[in-house]
């Protein structure tokens, strides 16, 4: 009963154009108060109670942080500089657009800031050395997806908190894995594409002293996930403290440098990092509300007996949630998919014997394909609009790589060793 009235009416608040914190908001609150007929405090407490955990503060830090990077020219110094060491060899600029994701996570965390900030630079130098602008504009959209696996990520942060019950620092170390399986096949790929295609340049060599000294001024960015990560495995401090002191490191090596940070860039950094802090805070909260109702009229048991009188196999469970995770990811963002479904799927993946670690990976990186995915991806429209190419056009050249990044997440699913064994090995 509870399931299709809930769900009936937040599709209708998609239909009308609400915002998706409010749809979820809207549907789960008139269900409760009109037709369970509950105090409207046990859904204030309910809302509240949700937003009041420490560990959220890491999600306006992380994005503090990543904001902090970019004005302080910490981002574009790496582009830089990873151009003078891969010039040199063909493809260097398609081997820039892959580990550049793999840096930049470090100061960013997610897909959309991966592609505003430095999807249309990366394009162009990969056109500039031959690649084709359909080419460049796939390989850009498909590495965006590295960025919201390799800690930091507020995608683990955001899945973390919505289902309560799972360490962000063992996620945190068990996306390396993941995350470096998906660089390594994305660097394979392009070689191979350089290679029978002939695509690239090879550029004049930097003088040592040039290459020397954009090495010193990247060096600050490339030592940040090391204080990030190096401290949460070490016992140092905690995720939130990991992210409080990243924002500090930055703000001094953007005082530091030159060009520097101006106090403007602090407010627009604390600005943003507020309201996109806000819009996830309304989507955690009202999410908590539906995971709370899911228990309350045992939908999420019912949900249970129905799997396991279809499949008593943690394997076919954990490939059925791929498969619905990556259709739900062509038509809605992951931040509310998470918010949503983890909570009401992550205690029958308990049922099933499936380790929470290995389970919160699978979703959240699902997830973050699903929005890669042809043909709806929303990283695909923000790709196309970059480069003015068709999303059909792109949904097709992106395929190869969308096809090795589902690999990956199979090979998660039938060997649990990829997501457990490094988190087992540092004890978390």
């Amino acid at each position: 009963m509870m399931l299709p009235i809930v769900g009936i009416l937040f599709l209708l608040t998609i239909v009308i154009g609400m915002p998706v914190a409010f749809g979820m908001g809207f549907a789960t609150s008139t269900f409760m108060l009109f037709v369970e007929g509950m105090e409207p405090t046990i859904l204030a407490r309910r809302f509240y109670s949700s937003l009041g955990s420490f560990p959220l503060l890491a999600i306006p830090l992380f994005t503090m942080l990543g904001i902090l990077a970019d004005r302080a020219h910490m981002l574009p110094r790496m582009v830089v500089w990873l151009q003078m060491v891969l010039g040199r060899s063909r493809g260097g600029m398609a081997y820039l657009n892959v580990l550049q994701s793999l840096v930049f996570a470090g100061a960013g965390g997610t897909a959309v800031s991966d592609i505003a900030s430095t999807g249309r630079v990366q394009i162009q130098l990969m056109v500039r050395a031959g690649y084709p602008v359909l080419y460049s504009a796939a390989l850009t959209a498909a590495t965006a997806v590295i960025g919201p696996i390799i800690p930091p990520s507020l995608a683990m942060i955001i899945y973390a908190m919505s289902v309560g019950n799972v360490s962000v620092g063992a996620l945190f170390i068990a996306a390396i894995v993941p995350g470096l399986l998906f660089t390594a096949g994305f660097l394979v790929m392009t070689w191979y594409t350089t290679k029978k295609h002939n695509y690239g340049k090879v550029l004049e060599r930097p003088l040592p002293r040039e290459l020397i000294k954009q090495t010193i001024a990247v060096l600050p960015l490339l030592f940040l996930p090391v204080v990030i990560v190096g401290g949460i495995v070490g016992g140092i401090f905690t995720t939130t403290e990991s992210a409080g002191i990243g924002v500090v490191y930055t703000l001094i090596i953007g005082f530091l440098s030159k060009p520097g940070l101006r106090w403007r860039d602090i407010y627009d950094s604390v600005l943003y990092s507020a309201i996109i802090s806000s819009v996830v805070g309304m989507l955690l909260a009202t999410g908590s509300i539906i995971a709370w109702l899911f228990a309350f009229d045992g939908v999420t048991q019912t949900l249970a007996d129905f799997l396991t009188s279809v499949t008593d196999s943690p394997t076919v469970f954990l490939l059925l949630v791929m498969l619905a995770l990556l259709a739900l990811g062509m038509v809605m963002d992951a931040v509310p998919i998470m918010v949503a479904i983890a909570p009401l799927l992550a205690p029958i993946a308990v049922q099933y014997g499936v380790p929470d670690v290995q389970f919160g990976l699978i979703f959240v990186i699902s997830c973050m394909v699903g929005i890669v995915h042809p043909p709806v991806g929303v990283i695909l429209f923000m790709t196309s609009s970059l480069v003015n190419v068709s999303v059909e056009r792109l949904s097709l050249a992106i395929l190869p790589f969308v096809i090795w990044l589902v690999l990956v997440v199979v090979l998660m699913i039938f060997i649990p060793q990829l997501t457990t064994w490094l988190p087992a090995a540092l004890g978390f």
